[in-house]
């Protein structure tokens, strides 16, 4: 598919092709740095977490600081379910908005074994970031453990997207996950975007409930 590739409705269903997916821009650089390898999202991130946590230390007690820490990473499930469902899937029909949302997530439906697009781009992964940590203990004078919970749980999310992606899970709690997600892909996208966190799509209604067995319906 190329780069022009328009906006794709709900409930999208088009075909989806396996392997690594043909640049999104003209320059091949640049593409690996509008999407890049999730090696490097590690690298990125990693030590923003490990340098909130030390920066942080002295700013409060020892379970206070990881209060803070555990709010930071509920608010990032938040910024993963809003921003997967708002800004993700605000899907412009033509123009440069259809071409922003392709490159920004339309490119990871059609090619959702492809791991670089199956990490969110830098373009959006670091505002989010910084500037909720800019935010919350700049501005907001939170312990910077805050900031290193929400950075965690971002690096987090990554991680087990590309893991539901390219692995075959063993335990129920894993498979029963990557079901969900792979309705959201291949069911309905109008729904299920609460990834590493799928309760809030129980929460505001956007579950992908199981498709009942034929026998079942004739009942």
């Amino acid at each position: 598919m190329t780069s022009q590739t328009p906006a794709r409705p709900g409930n999208y269903k088009g075909a989806v092709r396996r392997g690594s997916a043909p640049a999104v821009v003209g320059w091949r650089w640049l593409d690996h740095l509008i999407h890049v390898h999730p090696v490097t999202t590690v690298a990125m991130f990693t030590p923003v977490i490990a340098a909130c946590v030390w920066f942080s230390l002295g700013e409060a007690d020892g379970w206070a600081l990881v209060g803070w820490a555990a709010a930071g990473y509920v608010t990032w499930t938040l910024s993963e379910y809003w921003g997967h469902r708002i800004v993700l899937h605000y899907e412009p029909e033509k123009g440069f908005g259809a071409r922003l949302h392709y490159i920004l997530h339309g490119i990871h439906h059609d090619y959702p074994t492809d791991p670089r697009r199956s990490i969110l781009s830098p373009l959006l992964s670091i505002p989010m970031v910084g500037g909720t940590i800019y935010l919350a203990s700049g501005l907001g004078s939170l312990p910077l453990t805050f900031g290193a919970g929400y950075t965690f749980g971002y690096l987090s999310y990554d991680l087990f997207h590309l893991y539901l992606h390219l692995a075959t899970p063993k335990s129920r709690l894993m498979r029963h996950l990557r079901s969900l997600h792979m309705r959201h892909h291949f069911r309905d996208d109008t729904k299920g975007f609460g990834i590493s966190a799928p309760y809030w799509d129980e929460l505001f209604g956007t579950s992908i409930a199981r498709q009942p067995r034929s026998n079942d319906l004739a009942t």
